[in-house]
């Protein structure tokens, strides 16, 4: 039988990228929408509470979704971020097209 840590260790690694500041973050403003306006006038709160690099930050501040992937925001957190700032409002209104067309909701 193979060796339990061997078996978890690609499980581990993954739960600990899940577990960085940027992840952190993004899933405390999913239950917090509060974080959403603190992230815009209280920018050195994620610095000072969650360890956030200067760059995560910026990229978190400028909505900058390819670099927010880049930078290890699980997908996932990715679609919620982007859904908390209206991104995919301005996404649809810009015609993008997605599954079952757009606008979905008119």
């Amino acid at each position: 039988m193979k060796d339990p840590a061997e078996i978890l260790r690609p499980f581990v690694s993954e739960a600990r990228h899940l577990a960085s500041p940027l992840n952190m973050i993004a899933s405390d403003m999913i239950r917090d929408r509060s974080l959403v306006q603190k992230l815009d006038e209280h920018p050195d709160h994620f610095t000072q509470n969650y360890g956030l690099k200067s760059e995560e930050l910026a990229a978190l501040r400028a909505r900058d979704l390819p670099q927010l992937f880049q930078l290890g925001l699980h997908p996932f957190l990715l679609v919620r971020f982007a859904g908390m700032m209206g991104i995919l409002e301005y996404w649809q209104a810009l015609g993008a097209p997605g599954r079952g067309g757009w606008p979905r909701n008119s």
